[in-house]
């Protein structure tokens, strides 16, 4: 098993899978996703037909109830029959997740198929918000962004944070994509796919740095690349946006509101405003600063969703933190993270990426939480400490939740992926590094088979020589 649930009691025998089956289940299951992944988990020894009911319950063969008692969900395994119940929609589609996690390889007639050892489980994650960050590059393809929405769903995250890096047509501007960026026509499908898994998508634009849409190390610029004369939309060195102008605003505004339609009904949006290098820390810029994301925060919250915002420029590294612990912060003083912190509208919530803080407690987030803020820890593929150590200060201090980043290292990253999804779920497991690259391939291989197509295997499309 990939998780481990909380509750679980063994029971004698197993319930074989080698045949088309029969359940009753609630409507929500009832799309054709579920059975794609039932009969990828089954090896293709198994089809799903489903017959709706109005509970929030699975049924297949003859199996007994389990009472939720509490827990988020529970499975009863037989040897005539599989029954899931759950509190609600999202609940009884992760408990289906849980369910093909138990299914093991077995020969039956010759034939490859698989079974469930007979056991009743309940389970709820330690974390409740688990969110994962997915970039959508020029080099990536939409069958990439697919898995990666089925991938996560399959490791039972609640959110993926959805960033177009120039990748994605917008009517408002259309030198915000290159050519051959995707339509949304073309997206549409894949969204509308894992919003029936049960993901919330968070929609993603950077409203402050990174306005270049490319990441700095390159010295791309999506918009002026295309058309210098945009220029008056930045800052002098094009890396961000000019905020202070009214037509920025405005088009910040309109990006915003067709990334929500397109991404559909949520609670969150995520305005970036990372590693904004030529911000100059004057009480003026700051106040500014303050003021332009406060009306961002109450545009947004008028809307029903609370902003997300990466946390480097508010915080300043302390000398009474951890000196062992190393920290991301790109306030200058104490006196600007104070400011700041101060001006801030406290519905927004903080993303704290600390990449290389490798002890419990995260210093950072706490001192965001002391300001009123609800912080998100987010870890990224830097090791294990350094993942450990965001998942615990998360549950130690009930902080708002994990935002798990993969940037442009899914190659060598996935498996953390992997991990920051089992850790959320149980801070106490330990499952290795080594141990979850190979059970992250074993779930791409359910979630999307690559077919014989090389290309599409694992997590790289070639092994010698290539980078995400």
């Amino acid at each position: 098993m990939i998780f481990q649930p909380k509750q679980v009691a063994w029971g004698e025998g197993s319930y074989a899978i080698y045949k088309p089956l029969l359940a009753n289940a609630h409507p929500c299951l009832n799309q054709a996703i579920f059975k794609e992944l039932w009969n990828h988990f089954t090896l293709g020894a198994s089809s799903l037909e489903i017959t709706e009911c109005e509970g929030l319950t699975l049924m297949i063969g003859e199996a007994t109830p389990l009472p939720l008692e509490g827990y988020e969900y529970s499975i009863s395994i037989e040897p005539r029959g599989i029954c899931v119940s759950a509190e609600d929609k999202a609940a009884l589609i992760r408990a289906f997740m849980t369910l093909l996690d138990q299914f093991k390889p077995e020969e039956v007639a010759g034939t490859a198929a698989v079974s469930a050892r007979c056991q009743r489980i309940r389970d709820r994650a330690d974390i409740g918000c688990r969110m994962v960050h997915f970039c959508v590059f020029p080099e990536t393809e939409l069958w990439e962004l697919q898995r990666f929405l089925r991938f996560a769903a399959a490791l039972k995250y609640t959110h993926v944070v959805l960033e177009f890096w120039g990748t994605l047509r917008l009517d408002c501007m259309s030198e915000l994509s290159w050519p051959g960026a995707f339509n949304k026509e073309e997206v549409r499908p894949i969204l509308s796919e894992a919003a029936d898994l049960g993901l919330e998508i968070v929609p993603m634009f950077n409203h402050w740095g990174h306005a270049s849409g490319s990441r700095i190390m390159h010295g791309k610029h999506v918009v002026l690349d295309q058309d210098p004369a945009l220029a008056t939309y930045f800052r002098e060195d094009g890396w961000c946006w000019a905020i202070e102008k009214p037509k920025v605003r405005a088009l910040l505004r309109r990006i915003r509101a067709e990334l929500c339609e397109l991404c559909g009904e949520g609670g969150y949006f995520h305005v970036g405003c990372d590693e904004a290098f030529s911000f100059e820390f004057t009480e003026e810029a700051m106040a500014f600063i303050a003021d332009f994301l406060n009306e961002v925060a109450a545009e947004m919250r008028a809307e029903g969703r609370r902003t997300i915002m990466w946390g480097d420029m508010l915080l300043h590294r302390h000398l009474h933190y951890d000196q062992e612990n190393v920290y991301t912060c790109n306030a200058p003083s104490p006196e600007a993270e104070q400011y700041l912190l101060k001006a801030l509208d406290r519905h927004i919530i903080i993303a704290d990426w600390q990449y290389d803080a490798k002890a419990a407690p995260v210093e950072t987030a706490l001192t965001l939480k002391a300001a009123g803020f609800d912080p998100l820890l987010c870890p990224w593929d830097k090791g294990e400490a350094q993942l450990n150590a965001c998942i615990d200060t998360v549950k130690r201090e009930s902080l708002h939740g994990i935002l798990h980043t993969t940037w442009h290292t899914l190659t060598s990253g996935t498996p953390f992926v992997l991990l920051a999804a089992v850790r959320c779920h149980d801070t106490d497991n330990r499952t290795s590094h080594l141990e979850a690259y190979t059970k992250a391939a074993a779930i791409l291989r359910g979630v999307m088979p690559a077919k014989g197509e090389y290309r599409r295997a694992g997590f790289a499309r070639g092994q010698v020589g290539f980078r995400w």
